[in-house]
């Protein structure tokens, strides 16, 4: 079965995610086996104790549909709905992000960074696995960020693959006739290559949403410049790159450490 949309989405969204992921998200796009699908995760949160357990995981995106969650997608505005309860429940005294995600799409994120900063109580974030790219924006608006010794952290920046066809086409004896109105109509068109103009204006509009990606990082975080060039960090060198706050080595001593178990 093949997921049309989400490969839409892979060959012209911009990303905030680690490249191999997204190449095997869209190879699993392009043949995927239903026998090998995921229960899609809730919409709510798992209470332990007065703290809201709220799970990020997977390729993380906004307005998904039922099969890209069999991808074991999270949506954006799914994680923006249990904040939201976490925040109207009277038992509920803090918010606990629990991160296992290589990253996800640039559409919807910023949105929702807002809102957990707009947050009245106090949210922690803990990954035992990875906080990646768009996952470690979300992570960066927490009060504080722990990490476990082996999990990976990082990779502070934004990229968009356009695949490039028409060399592929004119091996193949094919030739595509495009007729268009707008100068820039067809600059990302795969069928034609790009653009020295328009591979200009994506620069410019990846380096500005680099340039917003370190900003919202450290309205929270006090990250040095040359740690957020895409580069990760595992445990205890993310603490020393200032990414994370501490190192704990699973979430039963994270909730222990908020005073629940």
């Amino acid at each position: 079965m093949t997921n049309h949309k989400l490969i839409n989405s892979i060959s012209n969204d911009l990303w905030a995610i680690l490249p191999d992921f997204l190449q095997t998200l869209y190879l699993s796009a392009i043949d995927f086996d239903l026998s090998q699908a995921q229960e899609p995760s809730q919409n709510t949160f798992i209470q332990r104790g007065s703290v809201a357990v709220i799970p990020v995981h997977g390729a993380l995106g906004k307005n998904l549909d039922s099969m890209d969650k069999v991808f074991g997608m999270t949506d954006y505005t799914d994680i923006e709905q249990m904040l939201t309860e976490a925040e109207a429940d009277p038992t509920i005294n803090h918010v606990l992000l629990h991160i296992d995600s290589a990253g996800g799409t640039i559409t919807g994120l910023p949105e929702l960074t807002s809102r957990m900063r707009a947050m009245k109580k106090p949210i922690t974030a803990f990954t035992d696995g990875m906080a990646a790219s768009a996952a470690y924006w979300l992570a960066s608006q927490a009060d504080h960020i722990l990490v476990s010794e082996t999990s990976t952290v990082g990779s502070i920046g934004v990229y968009i693959a356009l695949l490039d066809q028409s060399r592929y086409l004119e091996m193949n004896g094919l030739k595509m006739n495009a007729i268009s109105s707008g100068k820039y109509k067809l600059d990302y068109a795969p069928f034609k290559p790009l653009s020295k103009e328009a591979e200009e204006r994506l620069q410019a509009n990846v380096e500005k949403w680099h340039d917003r990606f370190k900003a919202e990082v450290n309205i929270k975080q006090n990250v040095p410049h040359e740690n957020m060039e895409g580069q990760t960090f595992e445990g205890f060198e993310a603490v020393e790159a200032n990414l994370a706050s501490g190192v704990v080595n699973s979430i039963s001593e994270v909730l222990t450490l908020l005073g629940e178990s």
